[in-house]
């Protein structure tokens, strides 16, 4: 029921999205081209907004402790901020196209309704959710278990390679086999076979990212601690409990940021195939984003490696603090 839910709301705010996103194109199209590009830009935040809102408190109990409760109401009144500035570019573009009355207030009234429900829902989607055990689930993160995560990317990227590669030949056994449509086929079935294996590495490392959450005891206040003393190294106090959890976050923490370096690997290529072959279609702009990317993977893969070794090195310094049977921190 929780899986369906969620891809229902994913199908739902990207209906939204798209709704607001071209709203706001045909609405205003007589704006001033610097407000129409900047509602245009805002107009998704007035539903993607609420759904960061509502995902965290359908993920995260915010009464499990007073920092929870701060760190969501900083998303909340973040997002709030956000909102009223989408809301003053959408009335200042539909003032200046003389747009009808109904456009911007359907766009900024939905969007503080949105708002509103966001965490209410979120709630309630949370209280689905199974009760959590008093005691850690170790075989999540023991490596049979990583194993057969592993093994399913392989396969994954094994069968898309082949159905991409077939497609490919198809489409060019059907077409044109000139040496652009050669290389556009190849890069396609490239594109294909990487993205699909980066959505099986994000798909496989759920559980690692569930078992996580748990050795805070689902408390995203508790879990910035741990990550505060395993990642950054920072003297802040636990109880004895607390620091067995902390060695449970370290172990599992490794597994999320290896699988999250995976992710981040196989897309990076995906789209590094998408860009080479829209430059070589004469679109200059994809070298810009090419440029952003690479940009963007120098500077996380290092801090995500050094993350790792800190995170093993904790669990080497401290492990002999875990009990057989670790409780679950309340």
């Amino acid at each position: 029921m929780r899986v369906v839910v969620s891809v229902l709301m994913i199908v739902v705010a990207t209906a939204l999205t798209l709704g607001a996103a071209l709203l706001v194109v045909f609405g205003f199209a007589d704006a001033d081209r610097t407000l129409r590009i900047g509602s245009a830009t805002a107009a998704p935040f007035l539903v993607m907004g609420p759904v960061a809102i509502g995902g965290l408190a359908g993920y995260w109990d915010h009464r499990a402790s007073p920092e929870s409760r701060r760190l969501l109401g900083w998303w909340f009144a973040g997002v709030a901020a956000i909102d009223v500035v989408a809301a003053v570019f959408i009335v200042l573009a539909a003032l200046s196209a003389r747009a009808p009355v109904w456009v911007p207030t359907l766009l900024v009234v939905g969007g503080a309704v949105l708002l509103g429900v966001a965490r209410p829902l979120g709630a309630l989607f949370r209280r689905t959710e199974p009760p959590m055990s008093s005691v850690l689930d170790h075989s999540v993160i023991e490596p049979p278990a990583v194993r057969r995560a592993v093994r399913v990317v392989v396969v994954t990227f094994v069968v898309a390679a082949v159905v991409a590669s077939v497609a490919a030949g198809v489409l060019l056994t059907l077409g044109r086999r000139d040496p652009g449509d050669v290389a556009q086929a190849v890069l396609l079935a490239g594109q294909l076979t990487f993205t699909a294996t980066a959505v099986s590495a994000a798909f496989v490392s759920l559980p690692f990212s569930g078992a996580l959450r748990d050795t805070g005891g689902r408390d995203i206040g508790r879990l910035r601690r741990f990550a505060e003393v395993v990642l950054r190294g920072k003297p802040v106090p636990l109880d004895d409990i607390e620091r067995q959890g902390s060695v449970e976050y370290a172990k599992t923490i490794q597994l999320v940021l290896q699988f999250q370096l995976a992710f981040f690997g196989l897309l990076s290529t995906g789209l590094t195939f998408q860009f080479v072959s829209s430059a070589l279609r004469g679109t200059v702009s994809s070298l810009v984003f090419f440029a952003g990317l690479v940009v963007a993977l120098v500077v996380l893969v290092p801090l995500t490696v050094r993350r790792i070794r800190r995170a093993r090195r904790y669990v080497r310094q401290h492990d002999h603090v875990v009990d057989t049977q670790t409780v679950v921190p309340s």
